[in-house]
């Protein structure tokens, strides 16, 4: 009975301590989410996870009308990412890691400490580099971007929902048994 226990307590330690949830970016809209996107732990700011490479400066970009799925950070290649930055403290610079690095298997000391927080982003008219805004002379600058994430990290704060003239923007949470989805949707 021990045994059976103990092989119990292991896998739920294992499943419970693993990368909290899997990203989806839905960019409904009909402009170009161009993101820096953050992990870190519940309330606190170190480790942090974001995505480098492909990076404009360390942004990744949904077009328009498609979706970015990744499930763990180790399934970064085949997300289209080729590595992320890893900081561990605000005394040491960011290192940049491939998904293939242990510390970001599924298990590795790094994924089971973080989660999907925040993500500052810009949208852009699709397939440009000119950021969606009013642009009048007369009108104020009016701009679809933000901060965005769950509300739990005192490091970055940013509401679950952004509205703007041009669209809206939210961040949410399913879990589904022991699997967490954290959502980006765009309209």
């Amino acid at each position: 009975m021990k045994k059976h226990f103990l092989i119990i307590c292991c896998a739920l330690g294992i499943q419970i301590s693993a990368q909290q949830s899997k990203l989806t970016i839905n960019n409904y809209s009909t402009y170009d989410f161009h993101g820096q996107l953050m992990a870190t732990p519940l309330g606190t700011c170190y480790p942090m996870v974001s995505i480098a490479d492909p990076a404009i400066p360390n942004q990744l970009i949904v077009p328009a009308s498609s979706s970015f799925n990744l499930s763990t950070y180790s399934d970064g290649l085949a997300s289209g990412i080729s590595s992320f930055l890893v900081t561990t403290s605000p005394t040491n610079p960011a290192t940049v890691r491939a998904p293939s690095h242990p510390t970001l298997s599924s298990t590795g000391p790094i994924s089971i400490n973080t989660d999907w927080r925040h993500t500052k982003f810009q949208m852009y008219f699709a397939g440009t580099g000119t950021p969606v805004s009013s642009g009048g002379t007369n009108i104020p600058e009016t701009y679809f971007n933000g901060n965005l994430g769950d509300g739990t990290n005192s490091c970055f704060s940013g509401p679950t929902n952004v509205s703007s003239f041009y669209g809206y923007a939210e961040w949410y949470t399913i879990s589904s048994g022991s699997i967490k989805y954290t959502f980006i949707d765009i309209f």
